[in-house]
């Protein structure tokens, strides 16, 4: 595999001192506009392409088992989300399986949905203090909960990964 990324970054390489040229030309013809839209599209592939073999997971994924989350390494959103047959170990370290569990549960969540719910449920905020950290509502604050907390339990319940 490393000999392939090598093989792939030596072509970004050249695709790049390509478009480099194009950049120099001062008045690029028409023809010369298509090979530049053609060359940043062989840009664009290969960086994806490369980016998918290094983490082996496509790049552009939106569910949350694809994304690498910030708030996910932390053990106390095991409590948040009870699993029928996944038990929360003694170590404060979350196993695969557990993460991938919690990330499902989560992905449906919006960006201040997920804020407001892990500031909450994990952090043990008050609703007062996470208006004052993200200058919102109090109000607000407890609506995005509830939804979020709504969403959780939806997807709890309909979530392939967590069909026994």
């Amino acid at each position: 595999m490393r000999v392939l990324i090598a093989e792939y970054r030596k072509s970004l390489r050249i695709a790049k001192q390509m478009k480099r040229i194009f950049d120099n030309t001062m008045e690029p013809s028409l023809e010369a506009l298509e090979e530049l839209k053609i060359i940043n599209g062989m840009i664009s592939d290969l960086e994806y392409a490369i980016e998918w073999m290094k983490s082996g997971r496509n790049p552009d994924g939106r569910r949350g088992v694809d994304k690498h989350g910030v708030y996910l390494t932390d053990p106390a959103l095991l409590d948040v989300l009870p699993v029928q047959g996944v038990k929360p170990s003694d170590n404060k370290e979350m196993d695969s399986l557990q993460r991938e569990l919690v990330e499902d549960a989560l992905c449906t969540l919006t960006k201040r949905e997920r804020d407001v719910f892990m500031m909450i449920k994990v952090e043990g905020l008050t609703y007062e203090h996470t208006a004052d950290l993200l200058g919102i509502k109090k109000s607000t604050v407890q609506t995005h909960f509830e939804r979020a907390e709504q969403k959780v339990e939806k997807r709890k319940t309909e979530s392939l990964f967590l069909v026994s």
